[in-house]
């Protein structure tokens, strides 16, 4: 556990300082706001680092490229006076959103800055009582905001409003307000659909402190005892299940010219046939997963040399170890994905990615390791492998996964990942290391 907020955010700076900022969300700052009064402690640290992880790029939070500010609520006016964004969403610590479900809030966040809307925001508006903007999360037209004077939204009530007569639910939601004193636009409230995207803490320590603990806990069987009864998590777990890729959907990138006798891959789709195809390689080709289930598919799919119809097949009969909605084919239209099918087209169509697997079985030695490579029990599998060999090693995402951030702290996943990279350095005579950082940045091998 991190000592405070202030050691939580430099060591989050320090790991995002060099990623680059989209083009289409330049203008748009994400403000992840520490209520001055809250105790820290690990599931307020857990808290501040998923929301970190949610809003720190892609509609899905598995990319990078927002602009991100972290400050006290305190700090908030003045973060916002001093900054020379647009748009800004403002999300306290407590706050998770549906990942899963789109639009998400993320995608509808980056809507609100394409309109001339002033202001998005929880209305708590209680019948002959001040009203007010809960802090758990607030959007933000910036431009607007300083035309009018930079009123500060985030501490006033307001004795002297206008709303709307019904309300989203009880007697203090209305769908928008007018701050009459102020003469500012209206602030609308969140949408029925926009709340069923997300969930706030509220900061109930007993069940944040017991899920947490077992989420880290990571024994057997974790994923069935959270409790579920807190939206929180009912929220967070919309895409904990495990899935077997049969699609791969990264980027491949360029691959190093370099010889190679070992490739360490992960299971999913064709990425080993494809670099045992494209690399110059003659050798050993692991395919690992910390999923026993998803090492049994893939071992399965080798050996029967199966092709996509027949893995579609394969997924629906009781042979297969997990169930035919856990196969994910990426097949499909994807609308928030814009670049998904050419990702998936690069590593070749059905009757390419047979040949491929032909191939391999034919020319490789092909092996399966059940391991988890940021638990550090499974160091001796490893060096044993790669102990002065020439390796390319393909990690994935899988330290930026939205999983290994819930399992491992920030910290944990930085430093495991630096000695993941001093172990490659100490044993293999040469290694290239492909996929991303816990910050989710690609990591760029320095010879």
């Amino acid at each position: 556990m991190m000592e405070s907020f202030n050691e939580f955010k430099l060591l989050w700076y320090e790991q995002t300082k060099n990623i680059k900022i989209k083009k289409e969300t330049k203008g748009c700052v994400f403000v992840i706001v520490y209520p001055d009064k809250l105790k820290w402690d690990f599931s307020v640290e857990k808290q501040t680092h998923t929301i970190c992880v949610q809003t720190s790029g892609g509609s899905t939070g598995a990319g990078t490229g927002h602009n991100q500010i972290l400050c006290y609520k305190s700090e908030l006016y003045e973060t916002l006076k001093n900054c020379i964004f647009t748009h800004v969403m403002i999300v306290s610590i407590g706050m998770v959103f549906d990942m899963v479900k789109h639009p998400t809030s993320i995608t509808s966040f980056l809507e609100f800055a394409k309109v001339k809307d002033f202001c998005k925001a929880h209305i708590i508006a209680h019948p002959n009582k001040p009203a007010f903007l809960h802090h758990q999360h607030i959007e933000l037209n910036l431009e607007m905001w300083r035309e009018y004077g930079c009123p500060d939204l985030f501490k006033s009530k307001w004795e002297h409003y206008i709303r709307y007569d019904e309300n989203f639910h009880d007697d203090y939601t209305p769908p928008w307000i007018s701050i009459a004193d102020l003469k500012l636009p209206q602030i609308k409230n969140f949408s029925i659909s926009d709340r069923r995207g997300k969930a706030f803490s509220y900061y109930r320590t007993d069940i944040q402190n017991d899920n947490w603990d077992i989420i880290s806990s990571k024994e057997n069987g974790w994923r069935d005892k959270v409790n579920m009864s807190d939206n929180y998590f009912k929220m967070l777990f919309t895409r904990v299940k495990e899935k077997y890729y049969v699609h791969n959907t990264e980027n491949i990138g360029k691959l190093p010219e370099d010889n190679f006798n070992v490739i360490i891959t992960p299971t999913a789709g064709y990425s080993g046939e494809y670099f045992a195809e494209n690399l110059d390689f003659d050798g050993e080709i692991i395919f690992y997963d910390y999923c026993k289930e998803n090492v049994e598919i893939k071992n399965m799919i080798v050996d029967m040399n199966m092709s996509i119809d027949e893995i579609r097949t394969y997924s629906r009969t009781n042979l297969s170890p997990i169930l035919a909605d856990s196969f994910m084919f990426n097949d499909g239209n994807i609308p928030h994905v814009k670049d998904l099918r050419k990702r998936i087209s690069k590593f070749g169509d059905d009757e390419e990615l047979k040949k491929l697997q032909e191939k391999m079985i034919d020319n490789c030695n092909v092996n399966y390791f059940l391991m988890d490579i940021i638990n550090d029990e499974n160091d001796k599998k490893i060096i044993n492998k790669i102990k002065d060999k020439r390796v390319f090693f393909d990690i994935s995402n899988i330290f930026g996964y939205h999983v290994s951030h819930m399992c491992y702290t920030f910290k944990e996943l930085v430093d495991r990942f630096e000695y993941f990279i001093d172990m490659l350095e100490t044993y293999a005579e040469y290694y290239h290391l492909k996929g991303t950082r816990p910050a989710k940045d690609k990591y760029v091998n320095i010879k």
